[in-house]
């Protein structure tokens, strides 16, 4: 279900009803005598936003609950725009052709660099009518359905798509790209519930329904 959670509230959300953010790891500890081994299990963090919903108005009420209620609770996934974490810039998203390749599948490196970096692919990619793309080969612009085309839910760059298609990439081209991108999110309850507390003003129960990442 590719809903976009700001096509339902304003597209300033997360800085109206601020977000806590969550970064979750998961690190296997083994024991044995007095020395211990720690197993890095996850290749990336798990991503969880906690939101406040603690005064909505009616109107954005409303169109939050169609939200939950059309993805079924936490049964089924929509995008969220993280306000913080949506760019992905050239130095970041840099990627060395082995050479015959005629697809590129878009990535984001944290902290690019460091021995910490990892890395992710992109695959909700915010539309070009949106945000348009700049992908590079070797520093040189290439220009969307002229030189490639873009899958926008699977971030997958295709050279022999366009009308003047690149065709195979060359060992050693480097392919870079500035993009914007959604995370891919469900709800974390089945159940809503708020209250009127005021004429026109709603607040959930609790902090209400947070969001989790779901990773592919």
């Amino acid at each position: 279900m590719d809903i976009v959670l700001s096509d339902f509230v304003s597209p300033d959300y997360g800085r109206q009803y601020p977000v806590q953010m969550i970064y979750e790891w998961s690190t296997d500890v083994v024991t044995k005598g007095l020395k211990e081994q720690r197993n890095e299990e996850w290749p990336q963090p798990k991503r969880h936003w906690h939101i406040n919903w603690a005064a909505l108005k009616s109107a954005s009420r409303d169109r939050l609950l169609e939200l939950f209620n059309r993805a079924r609770g936490k049964a089924n996934t929509f995008l969220w725009l993280d306000g913080d974490d949506s760019l992905c810039e050239l130095t970041e998203c840099s990627i060395t052709a082995a050479g015959g390749e005629n697809t590129t599948q878009l990535i984001k490196t944290y902290y690019p660099g460091e021995t910490e970096k990892w890395t992710e692919n992109k695959k909700d990619i915010v539309p070009s009518g949106i945000f348009a793309p700049v992908v590079k080969i070797d520093a040189v612009t290439k220009t969307e359905d002229v030189h490639f085309t873009l899958d926008d839910t699977t971030g997958i760059i295709d050279w022999t798509g366009g009308s003047a298609p690149n065709g195979a990439l060359g060992a050693g081209e480097v392919v870079t790209a500035n993009y914007r991108f959604y995370f891919r999110v469900r709800w974390m309850v089945d159940k809503h519930t708020d209250s009127q507390f005021a004429p026109g003003l709603w607040r959930m129960a609790g902090r209400g329904p947070h969001i989790i990442e779901v990773v592919a």
